[in-house]
């Protein structure tokens, strides 16, 4: 199942400013893959809107239960506040309208 996580963080826990996150960040990217399949999650894709603080991930994976664990153990809790939702691709819901 898809789920879309929404990272926020304020502007003075940035990565881009903050030293120690900026160096958090560092680490989370060279282990992120394992840590992920340690949960049973794999990485569709993720975006980063700079200016508003918002991070966007989309991860394929067995519950909600599975990508809040790896949010925590990735470290993105530590400075963001995560909000996570089921979605699915604009195609499926295109093939679920009644005809």
């Amino acid at each position: 199942m898809l789920y879309l996580a929404s990272l926020s963080h304020t502007p003075e826990k940035c990565p881009g400013v903050a030293l120690e996150i900026r160096d958090r960040v560092l680490r989370m990217s060279s282990t992120m893959t394992d840590v992920l399949q340690s949960h049973g999650c794999t990485l569709q894709g993720a975006w980063v809107s700079k200016s508003a603080h918002l991070t966007f991930m989309v991860l394929d994976a067995p519950n909600a239960h599975a990508v809040d664990d790896a949010m925590v153990d990735l470290g993105l809790a530590v400075w963001n506040t995560a909000t996570t939702y089921p979605v699915i691709t604009l195609e499926e819901a295109v093939a679920g309208l009644p005809q």
